[in-house]
């Protein structure tokens, strides 16, 4: 078997390279140095040179791109996975969130995921579209939550955490197996991610703190009170602690 893959540079995308490795799947990777985004004729030239059982689209571009991709997927007969998120739901509005809730987000980010989900579902029907929440690593140095509080920590000397925020979130290492699971045996639809059941933001920072034994001052705030979650029964991810 094999996969393509982009996002490379990104947070999520080298999980799920190991991930399909572990798993012995051929990986390539799309150098967008090397093989350009804005010619359709060279997206489609791409995929068809190396013949993959999967696209996994982790890589944020033009939605163009992604009509590309899409396109040329489906043409081939190759199963895409496309990696959404959470912030297609607005900040102004609260969940827990199912697969009925509207995207209904105001931001640009969540808007542009939502482009990007029609996008999938007008070319390639068949695709399977996966909404994350905010990711965990093992370290700082990338854009998931611990690298947040460490450099919060570090430009503030303390790190406000909200007791009524309940985020969305899981590690990457879990929700790199879904993502692959997503192009092995998933059937197309789009489902939701996330590992956190229970805890709130301040309970998830105290208890990072105590596993990675970070010199972290973590402190009780509410400002922010929203409940991001999403549930779905379909997904197998274990929950956070």
């Amino acid at each position: 078997m094999k996969a393509i893959i982009t996002g490379m540079n990104g947070a999520v995308a080298p999980f799920v390279n190991r991930e399909l490795e572990k798993r012995g799947i051929e990986t390539v990777i799309w150098d967008r140095a090397k093989v350009p985004t804005d010619n359709e004729k060279d997206v489609f030239h791409f995929i068809h040179e190396h013949k993959p059982d999967y696209f996994l689209q982790i890589a944020t571009g033009p939605v163009e791109w992604l009509e590309y991709i899409a396109k040329a997927t489906k043409e081939l007969g190759v199963k895409l996975v496309f990696t959404s998120t959470v912030s297609v739901f607005s900040e102004q509005g609260t969940g827990p969130y199912t697969i009925e809730s509207v995207p209904d987000s105001e931001e640009d980010y969540g808007l542009y995921k939502i482009e990007c989900e029609k996008t999938v579902r007008a070319f390639h029907p068949g695709a399977v579209i996966l909404r994350i929440g905010w990711q965990i690593g093992t370290s700082a140095g990338s854009n998931n939550m611990i690298d947040f509080l460490e450099r919060t920590f570090q430009e503030k000397g303390v790190i406000e955490v909200s007791t009524e925020w309940y985020p969305s979130t899981s590690f990457l290492t879990e929700t790199a197996k879904v993502i692959v699971d997503g192009a092995a045996i998933l059937e197309p639809d789009t489902y939701l991610v996330n590992s956190n059941k229970k805890y709130s933001f301040y309970e998830i920072a105290q208890h990072l703190k105590e596993k990675h034994k970070a010199e972290w001052i973590v402190q009780k705030s509410t400002d922010l009170k929203r409940d991001d979650r999403m549930f779905d029964d379909r997904i197998n991810i274990p929950e956070l602690f």
